[in-house]
């Protein structure tokens, strides 16, 4: 890591989530504020199987890597290879030059370390969008290859997605044309736009009524609350669905659900703005298809489904509950950052208030369950 990068980084940060409440909340500051603000979502071309071997080797010399780390990664580099076979005939090997493997822990490192020159260059521009008098800017927010580009106004934008494509360009990376995506806001309010194009002719379009889809969060000039719960209850249902029908015994079919079902919605925690009654409804759709599918029943005590199996409960985890720890530890966790732009997400209060009377009896309950943890 870089001296003045070893500064601003932060501990136990939440990854996709840190992007989507920044995210969040420079949507609603624009809205707010009713000011201008033009942002572009850019998408690269088989992202992983693109970036050169020669740029990686390149990038982890500039991070400062130890000689022997990069030893081992040449080494092994070099050694990447394939064979073309036809009908048990081999008819040649192809040394592999360029792209890395998915799926194994060290290649998202290795093209995160590849990237990080990209939002170098792009923290150096005095351009992008300004949350306030006296506020910082923010230009860019990047994921892996999940890119956004925030400016104030057509030049800055364009500017900004041209400096992009040089360095994309630069070590051998090409735009994913048909995914990306610009959008116009000025006053806050969605205005028509004819792209941004490109050198080679291509365009930018203008994010069109399908929304588009940035870290799992469908958006445009706001997040698109409604159309996510849709899309979230349905996928969770179907989760639960395929884990009663698949004949499990009692423990395993509570430890699916709470891994694979519970989880999804816990994901848009923060993010999503659900109301009581709609987590409400997903738990009480939850039991009756457990009773459908025999694994709960009819007369059962709903509170002992919930009570952890070590205390002689089921152990599920109610989604209600899921999203309510998961916003408390995210405001924790807001609160106690030195990032500034997370702090930013703090004053634009993006998350939901579960400080009212409606909630006593289920802040009650996790207070009992905490203390019979303890």
């Amino acid at each position: 890591m870089l001296p003045d990068e070893q500064k601003g980084c932060r501990r136990n940060t939440r990854g996709t989530k840190d992007q989507l409440l920044i995210d969040k909340m420079v949507l609603k500051n624009c809205r707010r504020r009713h000011t201008n603000l033009n942002m572009a979502w850019i998408d690269y071309k088989k992202a992983y199987d693109m970036v050169p071997h020669s740029w990686i080797l390149e990038s982890v010399t500039l991070v400062g890597i130890a000689d022997n780390i990069k030893r081992l990664l040449k080494n092994s580099m070099d050694n990447w290879k394939t064979e073309l076979n036809a009908y048990g005939t081999m008819l040649g090997e192809v040394n592999i030059r360029r792209g890395i493997f998915q799926g194994d822990s060290l290649s998202p490192l290795l093209f995160i370390i590849a990237i990080i020159p990209l939002t170098r260059m792009l923290r150096q521009y005095n351009t992008g969008y300004q949350l306030g008098d006296g506020h910082s800017k923010i230009n860019h927010l990047l994921f892996l290859d999940d890119l956004k580009l925030y400016g104030r106004n057509d030049r800055e934008i364009e500017s900004l997605v041209h400096t992009v494509r040089i360095f994309s360009e630069d070590i051998g990376m090409q735009f994913g044309i048909e995914k990306c995506a610009t959008i116009k806001l000025q006053r806050g309010k969605v205005k028509h736009t004819e792209g941004i194009v490109l050198p080679n002719a291509q365009v930018i379009r203008e994010v069109n009524e399908d929304d588009y889809k940035y870290l799992g969060v469908l958006e445009t000039d706001q997040i698109k609350h409604d159309e996510m719960k849709d899309k979230v209850k349905t996928e969770y249902l179907r989760w639960i669905r395929r884990v009663l029908q698949s004949k499990l015994n009692g423990g395993n079919t509570i430890g699916a659900i709470n891994t694979w079902a519970v989880s999804l919605v816990r994901y848009t925690a923060g993010i999503i703005n659900w109301r009581k009654d709609e987590l409400e409804a997903m738990d009480r759709k939850t039991r009756k298809m457990m009773t459908i599918y025999n694994s709960l029943h009819p007369r059962a005590d709903m509170d002992r489904l919930y009570i952890p199996r070590k205390y002689g409960g089921r152990g599920l985890i109610s989604i209600q509950e899921s999203i309510y720890m998961e916003e408390q530890s995210l405001s924790r966790y807001i609160d106690v950052s030195e990032e500034e732009l997370l702090a930013a997400t703090r004053r634009e209060n993006i998350l939901n208030d579960w400080n009212g009377e409606d909630n006593k009896q289920l802040k009650h309950r996790l207070r009992q369950s905490t203390k019979k943890n303890g």
